[in-house]
This record gives structure tokens, C-alpha cells and sequence, in this order.
């Protein structure tokens, strides 16, 4: 299906447009249909720049590019704008709660109409502005862009500069809209998907789809120093079940509880590492780093493994010690006082050639090759073995040495890396806080319900959901109460207020009996144990979480990396 590349520049107020049909729709269908119909008229030119507006970013998510404009200087600008006192502009603020509809009550004027290149470029400008006087200068190019404005323009300029632009649309969203678009139908997203999840770039897939069609897709590469997004493990609820969903030889290797990490090397020699959620954390490990440069002599590498704290005689300490090492200051002294020890199990890319096709056991020969070990740098132990007994061995011994349990990895021919997804080529089974075997889950907050008694003023009980993959949307699973300590508790409001909607969120599927006080974006993802999984008419996945109890905050997940609503299924026997 060919299109014509518009040349013309889009204007703002028609992304606006959209943007003002999507904040008042409730399902994910819908917002396909609104997407795909406005995809066809945006030039190719633009459509890069839209997809990260829709999104509510300015960038790929890799880059993290933010304005760093405060709710403060925002409100100065629109009050430079408006040529209204900043004790009234924040009266209109303390009313509206919302820093859009205070630009969009207080603007008043136009200039000349901006189009979606002038906005992009006007907030990249402010992005990148730093130093001395730096917040003056970003308030004053946020209010040159509002001078050009209309009122409806300002609402979204504003939550897109602060970051809370929240329209319900996730990346999935966006790649089924694109297929639909330029191939015609939604069956081709899978091939957006697998472009995106190694390109890490929504903008760039879109501009790819609509200027090379399919075939620009397929030729996306990998580029070492920008980050590959992660395979993800399947579940089952008995080693039996392993064999029938993985039969054959397999490895089992050691699953450690600490912080899975990407490291890319380039041609000029850097190394970066990249966390699950694909933030840049070497500064939180410039140990590992330097290691790194010690131990493999490559001169371009992607690989994988799983950094874990350990005391001094290298045995492994609880992965709440890991989390003192993200910090800002004084990283070079808690490196000596926490060292870590990086694991590694994958090799993506290698000098110049890609690994993700490669099976699982060419994949390894490889990155055995290249890895000289030393106390911080070492290689999964793991096991090649087609016995179920071996493996009920080998993960008893992990649970010894104190890790969290055993990866069962495929080795079949076709066991290659796919990247993003979460299939039954890769199969974890653990042993969670408790005497017998539980499991622990991945849940995203979607609603809460006003506390009683000790806590009211703030959250009794959350909502929690997993994801559904096919349909794209999130499924409510479990009421969450417990495990919470005071602590956590007061922090709750502060974590979840950036998520907070005055709705139910486009993509989230909920049965009317359950609806809770609060509605929140899915974004927020917590570990949590449950002690079965019944069968539940209230909630939208068909099934319940019984006594779950809070374990940590996920902020190295995504939502959409959380427990699948298929996953259940299988340990719940649906």
C-alpha cells in the first residue's frame, strides 16, 4: 500500500485536535481508529516528531530528554504570556489542579500558528539549556512558544513540557496504528514491533513505516550504544511443566536477584550500561565499567548479565543493598563499600556482527570466548542437561549458594534471542521469601481505594492489574492492602500523583463492581506475593491474586513488562 509524502508542515493545533478526541476515550479500538485516520495525513517529514508528542515525550525513550521545566517556571512563562501576576495564575493553578488547563484559561492571544516542528524544536531548545541563568532562559522560550498559541495548543504545550501529557496511548498502541496505516492492516505490527523493540525508538519506526514502507522495517539494525530492549522469561508452576513447554537438552543457568544491565562498547572504546527500563546507569557502576574494559578486549560488543551485590568472600547480599547504589554523589566510595559482581549470560553483537539469530549454544560459545573472569566479572554457572532431575538439582544448589533460582534456557535450533518479548524459549523457576513454593508477581497499579481508620487522608488499597499482550490492554488481577510499612505508605501518594487520572485509562479493562476511588495511568509496577490464584468474577482477568502482599517497587520495569494476563492463565490452570 503506497501513500503520497506530504511535504507540507503540520500545523500544531491539528496534533491538538487529536490529542483533545483522545483524553475523552475509553477504549483502546477507539484510539486505534482516531490514530490510524490522522496518521494518513501527517507528513513524513513530521510524523517522527508526532509520535513522541502523542506519547507525551520529546524523544525516544532511551534518551530520556526532558525539559527540566518545574511546575514553577512553567507557571511563570504562562504568566509572562498572559501578562497576568503570578499570584493569580497560581490561584487559577490551586483550582484547575492541572498545569494544562491553567495555560489553557490563561492564554489568551495568537500569533503566528505553530506547527508541530516549531514545538518540537522549541522544547529541545529547552531541554538543552543548562548553567547559570539557564532557568530563566527556559522560561523564557516556553512563553515566546505560548505567545504563538491558542488556549487549546497551550493546554498540551504545557503537559508535554512538564511531562504530563497522559492519553492513555502506550507504544503498542502507536505500532498497531502505524500498521494499520501503511500496510493496511494490523497483522504487520509484529514487524514494527521487532523494528522497535532493537531500535528502542518509536519516532524512528515511524518515520521508517511512512517514508521505506515494510522493507525499511525489516532493515532497522542494531546500533551498539543504543540500547536493545530486553528478552523477557515465561512461567510455570512445576517442573513438568518446564519439559512439556521446553522439551529436549536445555540449559539451566543460576538466576540472580540484582540489576539486569545491557552493555553496549563502541568503536571508540566507551562502554554504557543500560537498565531494564533502558536508563543510561553507568555512573552507578563505573566499577563494572572499568572491569568490563579488563575482561573483554573486543572492540564492539551488546552483552547481557546480572549485577548483584556480595560481601567480601563473594557471596551474595539481599538486592535492597544493590539499590544504595543508585545515587548521584559519593558513587566512587559506595562502590568500595558495596561491590558488585555482573554475571553474564548473553551476547547480542559482537565486532560488527549480530548474534540475535544465532541459537542459544552458539550465542554462549561466543560470549565464553570472549569473557576473561575475575572476581567482578564471571559468567552465569548454569548446566546442559535433558534430565528434570538434574535440573531440580542444580536449581537446589542455586537456592544454597543464596540465589533466587534457575533460568531454563532452550537450545534448540531455533532458541535465538528475541528481543522485547517474552516467550517459552527462556523459562524461570524460584523460590520467594517463603518455606514453601510461591511465586511473586509483577502487577501495575491502575486504581486505589481511599483509606479508613489509620489510613485515611491516603491509600487503603491499590488496584492492581497484569498486562494483556494481544489485546493490549491491562487486566485487573488483585486489591492490594498488605506489606505495605509506613514508609511505603507515605510515599505511595508522592509516586503515584504523576499517574493520576480523572478517568478510567483507555487501556485498562475493569468490570463495573470494581471500580475504585482513584484511576491512575499504568505506569507504576510493584512485586508482589500471592498465596493462590482462584477464579474471580469481579476481576477483568478472569482471575485473583488471593492474600497478596507487597514485596518492592519494580522502577526497573515497565508496565508492559509485568506479568502477562497469559501467564496466570498457565499457573492458574485456565
Amino acid at each position: 500500500m503506497e501513500f503520497i509524502q506530504k511535504m507540507s508542515a503540520l500545523q500544531f493545533s491539528k496534533i491538538a485536535d487529536i490529542f483533545s478526541q483522545l483524553e475523552e476515550v475509553t477504549s483502546g479500538n477507539e484510539m486505534r481508529r482516531i490514530l490510524s485516520g490522522f496518521f494518513k495525513k501527517v507528513p513524513s517529514s513530521d510524523i517522527d516528531k508526532v509520535a513522541y508528542f502523542i506519547l507525551g515525550k520529546i524523544d525516544a525513550d532511551y534518551m530520556h530528554t526532558e525539559t527540566g521545566l518545574a511546575e514553577k517556571m512553567i507557571l511563570r512563562a504562562i504568566a509572562i504570556e498572559s501578562k497576568k501576576d503570578s499570584e493569580e495564575i497560581t490561584r487559577i493553578f490551586k483550582k484547575t489542579g492541572d498545569i494544562g488547563l491553567t495555560a489553557e484559561q490563561a492564554v489568551k492571544t495568537k500569533g503566528k500558528p505553530l506547527s508541530v516542528a516549531d514545538v518540537f524544536d522549541g522544547l529541545h531548545k529547552i531541554a538543552k539549556e543548562t548553567g547559570a541563568g539557564s532557568q530563566e532562559r527556559k522560561t523564557t522560550i516556553l512563553s515566546n512558544l505560548l505567545s504563538h498559541s491558542t488556549p487549546k495548543e497551550a493546554k498540551y504545550i504545557a503537559r508535554i513540557a512538564l511531562g504530563t501529557l497522559r492519553l492513555g496511548v502506550a507504544a503498542m498502541t502507536l505500532l498497531d496504528s502505524l500498521s494499520i496505516t501503511f500496510t493496511g492492516t494490523k497483522a504487520n505490527k509484529h514487524k514494527l514491533e521487532h523494528a522497535y523493540n532493537i531500535c528502542s525508538d518509536i519516532g524512528l519506526v515511524a518515520k521508517t513505516i511512512a517514508s521505506k514502507g515494510l522493507k525499511g522495517i525489516e532493515k532497522i539494525p542494531i546500533h551498539v550504544g543504543v540500547p536493545i530492549r530486553m528478552m523477557l522469561t515465561q512461567r510455570v508452576k512445576s517442573l513438568k511443566q518446564m519439559e512439556e513447554k521446553m522439551p529436549g537438552s536445555k540449559a539451566a543457568e543460576e538466576k540472580y536477584d540484582g540489576e539486569r544491565i545491557q552493555a553496549h562498547k563502541t568503536p571508540d572504546g566507551k562502554i554504557t550500561l543500560f537498565s531494564r527500563r533502558l536508563d543510561d546507569i553507568s555512573s552507578q557502576f563505573p566499577d563494572i565499567i572499568k572491569a568490563l574494559q579488563k575482561s573483554i578486549k573486543a572492540k564492539t560488543f551488546v552483552i547481557e548479565g546480572e549485577a548483584i551485590p556480595v560481601d567480601k568472600k563473594g557471596h551474595p547480599l539481599p538486592f535492597q543493598v544493590l539499590m544504595q547504589r543508585r545515587r548521584k554523589y559519593d558513587v566512587e566510595e559506595y562502590a568500595k563499600k558495596i561491590p558488585v559482581r555482573l554475571y553474564l549470560f548473553e551476547l547480542l553483537y559482537l565486532n560488527g556482527k549480530t548474534y540475535l539469530h544465532e541459537d542459544y549454544p552458539a550465542r554462549h560459545k561466543a560470549l565464553e570466548k570472549i569473557v576473561k573472569k575475575s572476581n567482578e566479572i564471571q559468567v552465569a554457572g548454569r548446566i546442559i542437561t535433558d534430565k528434570l532431575e538434574d535440573i531440580e538439582d542444580f536449581f537446589n544448589e542455586s537456592l544454597d549458594k543464596g540465589y533466587e533460582g534457575i533460568i531454563a534456557k532452550s537450545c534448540a535450533k531455533d532458541s535465538v534471542y528475541k528481543a522485547g518479548t517474552r516467550g517459552w524459549l527462556w523459562i524461570k523457576w524460584k523460590k520467594d521469601y517463603m518455606k514453601k513454593l510461591k511465586d511473586t508477581f509483577d502487577l501495575v497499579v491502575v486504581g486505589a481505594f481511599a483509606g479508613k481508620g489509620k489510613r485515611a487522608g491516603n491509600y487503603g488499597a491499590l488496584l492492581c492489574a497484569v498486562y494483556n499482550k494481544e489485546k493490549d490492554q491491562f487486566e485487573t488481577f488483585t486489591k492490594l492492602g498488605t506489606g505495605f510499612t509506613d514508609k511505603v505508605l507515605a510515599q505511595l501518594p508522592k509516586r503515584l500523583a504523576k499517574y493520576r487520572l480523572l478517568h478510567k485509562p483507555a487501556r485498562l479493562e475493569i468490570k463495573k463492581e470494581l471500580k475504585p476511588d482513584f484511576f491512575f495511568e499504568p505506569g507504576l509496577v510493584l512485586e508482589v506475593l500471592g498465596a493462590e490464584i482462584t477464579k474471580s468474577p469481579i476481576h477483568s482477568a478472569g482471575l485473583a491474586l488471593r492474600f497478596p502482599r507487597f514485596i518492592r517497587f519494580r522502577d526497573d520495569k515497565s508496565p508492559e513488562q509485568a506479568t502477562t494476563t497469559k501467564e496466570i492463565r498457565k499457573i492458574g490452570g485456565k
